[in-house]
Order: structure tokens, then sequence, then C-alpha cells
């Protein structure tokens, strides 16, 4: 296992939102992160709210939409506060990978802002715009998924 690790990486769960409590756990933590007001639960069968688990406690969020293009789009990234700093944001982003790969998908894609590009690019993702409609000041990011 590298160092750069949390220990008990097995203890990790990226599962869909099940009842109240995931709810209230996935919206709470976009909330601390982006400061988002509680949206309506998703309707698109191509959007996937997640969140992941260590252990028990719920200490991420993140959206998965299947581009329908062999690509998903890793949306609205966030480890609560509370747990920043930690490794977790890696290993979110590691479960989401897999995730992104069981809808058949071959490339991950995300929105950075410039702070959190160099984030993006230690984990593998590179600046490549996939998307002609992106605003400015956001840093377009990809990575092709083995």
């Amino acid at each position: 296992m590298p160092a750069d690790r949390p220990k008990g990486e097995g203890c990790y769960r990226l599962d869909s939102p099940h009842c109240d409590h995931d709810w209230q756990a996935y919206h709470g933590i976009r909330r601390r992160v982006f400061h988002l007001p509680k949206p309506d639960e998703p309707g698109s069968p191509d959007c996937h709210p997640l969140v992941l688990f260590l252990g028990e406690q719920p200490i991420g969020a993140i959206q998965v939409d299947d581009l329908k293009n062999q690509a998903a789009a890793l949306r609205l990234v966030a480890i609560d506060p509370a747990f920043q700093g930690g490794g977790h944001g890696r290993v979110m982003l590691e479960h989401a990978e897999q995730f992104v790969r069981g809808l058949g998908c071959k490339k991950a894609v995300v929105y950075a802002t410039p702070e959190a590009a160099g984030f993006y690019q230690s984990v593998g993702y590179d600046e490549e715009d996939w998307d002609e409609v992106c605003m400015g000041g956001i840093v377009q990011m990809l990575k092709v998924l083995d």
C-alpha cells in the first residue's frame, strides 16, 4: 500500500444515497464545500449522485454524469471540510473512476478551478478542452481510463 494512502482504505465505499440520512449527507457536504442550496434529487438516469463513506461515516460527495460519448463527467467533487487533507479525495476519485468504467466509459472529465487543477494533474488528469461551451476561468481536464 503506498505511503500516501489513508489508513483503513478497505473501509471506503462509494455508493448511491439510499435513504434520507444518505441524501442529507450528500447535500450537506456539497453545501459546506460549495455553499449550494439543496437541489432536487436528479431525475435523469444518466446522473449518478454518490456518497463516499469511511466506515459508516459519510465524508465525500460527487456527481457522475454519463455523457453518452464514452466519457463521464465528475462534477462537484467534495470532501467534507472536517476530513480534507487526509487523502480521501484521491480515494474518492479512484472509486469514481471505477464507477465510470462500470458505465462503459473510457474517459473521465472534470471542470477544475485553477486552484484544483494541480490536484487533478497529480492523479493523472491532463488539461484538454473537451467542452466547447465551457465558461472562462475553468480548467477542463481529462483522464483516459485503462
